[in-house]
C-alpha cells in the first residue's frame, strides 16, 4: 500500500512539472525567436570567426556584411524570412550547414583577397592566392572549423535556454503559487486529489507520443491540471505572517523552478516510465520459481519419489523376466516386486 502510494503521488508530481515544462519551454522558444537569439549568435560567431576578433567588434562587423553579401548567405535569409510579417527586413537564418559555410568562404575569399577586411588577411586571403576554387582539402578543413564552432555555440545556447527556463519557471510558480513541497503533500494526504491526477497523467501518457504534442497543447494541459483539482494557484489561504509558512512556500517555488530546468524531454520520459510500472504492475515469477507451475510440480514430485528413468528400468526387467518365464513353463509366475533389494532371494528356474 505504502508503495503505490508513493508511486501515485510520483505520477502527479511528474504531470504537474511535465505541463510546467512544456509551458515553460513553449516560452522560452518564443522568446528566443522574437529576440532572433539563434539568428543574431549565428550572425556574430561569423564574423568573429572571419576577422578573429574574440568580441563582436568593427572588425568582426565588418567581415560579417563582407559575408553576408554572398549568394549562398542571401539565399538562406530569403529562405528564413519566408511566412514571417513581423521584422521581416531583420529576418536571417537559424541555421547554416559546413557545406554552406565552405560554399560561401569560396565566394566570399574572391572578394577579400581584393580588398580584405582587417583581421582576415592571414585566414582567408591565403586560401586561394592563385583565385581559383578552393580544393576538397580546404573546403574539409573549413567544414570542420565550423563545426567545431557551432558545437561550442550550441552548447552556450542551451547553458541560456537552461538559465530562462529557471526564471520562466520561477515566474510561473510564482505567477501560479506551484509549490512543488506543498503539492507533495496535498497529493500524500488526499487519496481523491491523487487518483485524479492519476487517471490524468495515464490518459496524457496514452494521447502523447512526443514532448511536442505537450507543448502544442500546454495551456489546455494546465487548464486541466487545474481542474483535477491539483492545489495550484492563489485560491487556497496563505499566511505570510508565519514564517514556517513563509519559508517553506519560498523555498517550494524554487524547487519548482530547479525541476524545470530539466526540460520537458526528461518530465515527459518520467512520466511514461512511472505511468508504465504502475500499469503493467509487478513482474511474474518465473517457472522454477512458481509452485502451481509444471515445472516446479515435476520437480517437487521427482524429490520426493523414485526417478522417473529407475522407474521405466524396473518396470522393463520385470515383463522381460515374464516373457522368460512363460516361453520356459507356459504360464506366467507371480509378479515380482518392483523395489526388491539385495536380500531378494534369487530366481534359480525351478518352480
Amino acid at each position: 500500500m505504502l508503495g503505490s502510494q508513493a508511486l501515485e503521488t510520483a505520477i502527479g508530481l511528474a504531470l504537474l512539472l511535465c505541463v510546467l515544462s512544456s509551458l515553460a519551454s513553449a516560452i522560452v522558444e518564443g522568446l528566443a525567436r522574437i529576440l532572433r537569439k539563434r539568428a543574431r549568435d549565428l550572425e556574430e560567431t561569423i564574423g568573429q570567426m572571419l576577422s578573429g576578433s574574440t568580441t563582436f567588434d568593427k572588425d568582426a562587423k565588418d567581415a560579417l556584411e563582407r559575408f553576408k553579401n554572398t549568394t549562398v548567405y542571401q539565399s538562406a535569409t530569403i529562405a528564413s524570412s519566408r511566412g514571417r510579417r513581423l521584422f521581416r527586413t531583420h529576418a536571417g537564418p537559424a541555421y547554416l550547414s559546413a557545406k554552406s559555410f565552405a560554399n560561401a568562404i569560396d565566394e566570399f575569399t574572391d572578394k577579400a583577397s581584393a580588398a580584405p577586411a582587417k583581421g582576415l588577411n592571414a585566414q582567408m586571403a591565403i586560401l586561394k592566392p592563385d583565385r581559383q576554387g578552393l580544393s576538397v582539402e580546404k573546403k574539409a578543413a573549413i567544414e570542420n572549423w565550423y563545426d567545431e564552432t557551432m558545437s561550442r555555440l550550441s552548447g552556450a545556447y542551451k547553458r541560456w535556454a537552461t538559465g530562462a527556463l529557471f526564471a520562466v519557471g520561477l515566474g510561473l510558480a510564482v505567477g501560479g503559487n506551484v509549490s512543488i513541497f506543498h503539492l507533495a503533500q496535498i497529493l500524500w494526504q488526499q487519496p481523491s486529489v491523487r487518483q485524479a491526477a492519476l487517471d490524468a497523467a495515464e490518459q496524457a501518457a496514452a494521447k502523447s507520443t512526443s514532448p511536442d504534442d505537450l507543448i502544442d497543447q500546454s495551456v489546455k494541459a494546465v487548464e486541466d491540471v487545474a481542474g483535477i483539482g491539483i492545489p495550484v494557484g492563489w485560491q487556497s489561504g496563505t499566511d505570510w505572517s508565519s514564517p514556517a509558512w513563509a519559508t517553506a512556500h519560498v523555498a517550494g517555488w524554487l524547487a519548482t523552478a530547479l525541476l524545470v530546468m530539466l526540460g520537458t524531454p526528461f518530465w515527459f520520459d518520467a512520466l511514461s516510465r512511472l505511468v508504465s510500472l504502475r500499469t503493467t504492475g509487478a513482474k511474474p515469477p518465473s517457472a522454477t520459481q512458481d509452485s502451481a507451475a509444471a515445472t516446479s510440480v515435476q520437480a517437487s514430485a521427482g524429490a520426493s519419489g523414485a526417478p522417473a528413468a529407475a522407474i521405466a528400468s524396473a518396470v522393463a526387467t520385470a515383463l522381460q523376466a515374464v516373457a522368460e518365464h512363460r516361453d520356459r513353463h507356459g504360464t506366467a509366475p507371480p509378479a515380482p516386486a518392483l523395489d526388491a533389494g539385495p536380500s531378494a532371494a534369487p530366481d534359480d528356474g525351478s518352480d
